[in-house]
């Protein structure tokens, strides 16, 4: 037993020996493969012959580095070097490109030196120029996607107001060419770049709504939304349509668009109306909206005037048509008492229309009526009297003692 503990003991020690000779030989072995390396790196260098790739060159983690948001501080594999110097090189090689109508080259050098700049104002003006090799391409979805990755990346671009501008142009674009030749939501587009996918008439609403919210003090914004209102207005869709051009009256006093949000509200509002049985809201805010376009636009022309007075005088027409028609649904039933109130109501409320002198005729008529039809079945009724008492009754004091006594 004490021989094999002398002999581990011994093993032992002879390791702890040999082992720092050894470390010392592998460390300079690594070095002189080091110093191997980089000689053999500076002669392919000077030799200009491509060094073969890893499989590691291929993930360069950029993907990762847009989609995550904290990705751009960690060092991703394959990341280059910020260099300024390098990456002012790569933009003045692309603004040349750019000048020669080489736009794929262009987009091209841009990146690289996006890619050497982050987080810098040369990166800011290389995702412009990206956007911008793609917009003279005529490829407008990758040219509003690009603008749309500059303004979500800076928020106050000093290259906004030309952006935007580039997505409201866009998005009229895409807007004419729905209406010269509408199709489908889901038609598939495989050969046209200047074109979305699908759905080319909600990317033209989805080009109008970014301008807004990219830029809502900008000089297109009530202009996106007088587009937006178009068309719906165009759709028939009245109710989205009488919306948007609410804001442009409620958010853009001083828009050139006021006067036509006016009128074309007026008109959203009027055919949203479905007639006298549906909701009358629609009706009472159209008359509202009528007398405050001739209170805020007194030198309207002639032609307007007589318009908006012919459409004031059709919108009390049919409000006094509704209550018109409750008086007889009540005077059909033998609530004579309920029928002239609606028809007072008329004669009060719309006295110049039309409607009025027939609710003048039908409480001529009414002349004499009880208030009440007769009970029907009278002799089962009486056999079960109403004895409840109406909870909304008030009683007075001495009432209630008496009712207690």
């Amino acid at each position: 037993m004490d021989y094999t503990r002398l002999l581990i003991f011994s093993c032992f020690s002879a390791v702890l020996f040999w082992m720092p000779l050894f470390s010392g030989c592998a460390t300079s072995a690594f070095s002189h493969h080091g110093d191997a390396k980089k000689a053999s790196a500076e002669i392919v260098k000077e030799t200009d012959v491509p060094a073969p790739k890893s499989t590691l060159d291929y993930l360069p983690g950029q993907h990762i580095a847009e989609n995550i948001p904290y990705a751009k501080t960690l060092p991703w594999i394959g990341a280059p070097d910020k260099d300024e110097k390098v990456a002012q090189a790569h933009f003045t090689k692309a603004e040349t490109q750019f000048s020669d109508k080489q736009y794929y080259e262009a987009r091209t050098s841009y990146e690289k030196a996006a890619s050497c700049s982050p987080e810098s104002a040369l990166h800011e003006d290389t995702l412009f120029m990206v956007a911008e090799t793609y917009f003279f391409e005529d490829d407008y979805p990758e040219a509003f996607e690009a603008y749309e990755s500059l303004l979500a990346n800076y928020k106050r671009s000093r290259h906004m107001d030309v952006a935007v501008a580039r997505q409201f142009a866009i998005g009229q674009y895409w807007q004419s060419r729905q209406q010269k030749n509408s199709e489908f939501i889901l038609t598939p587009n495989m050969i046209d770049k200047t074109r979305p996918f699908n759905d080319l008439q909600g990317s033209a609403l989805r080009a109008f709504e970014k301008v807004r919210l990219n830029h809502p003090t900008g000089s297109l914004a009530d202009d996106s939304l007088m587009a937006t209102a178009g068309v719906y207005f165009s759709k028939n869709n009245y109710q989205d349509a009488d919306y948007h051009y609410s804001l442009v009256r409620r958010e853009y006093p001083n828009s050139e668009h006021q006067y036509q949000s006016h009128l074309l509200g007026i008109q959203s509002k009027i055919r949203c109306y479905q007639g006298p049985r549906y909701d009358g809201t629609c009706l009472k805010e159209a008359k509202e909206l009528i007398e405050q376009t001739f209170r805020q636009f007194p030198k309207i022309s002639d032609d307007d005037r007589k318009r908006l007075q012919k459409l004031y005088s059709q919108v009390e027409t049919n409000l006094a048509m509704r209550d018109y028609e409750l008086g007889d649904f009540y005077a059909n039933k033998g609530y004579s008492n309920s029928a002239r109130l609606y028809y007072d109501r008329v004669i009060d409320g719309y006295p110049h229309t039309t409607v009025a002198k027939k609710a003048r005729e039908q409480l001529e008529n009414l002349e004499g009526k009880p208030n009440t039809p007769p009970q029907r079945l009278e002799f089962i009724s009486s056999m079960f009297p109403d004895v409840r008492e109406d909870p909304l009754f008030f009683k007075s004091g001495s009432e209630v003692e008496t009712g207690s006594q």
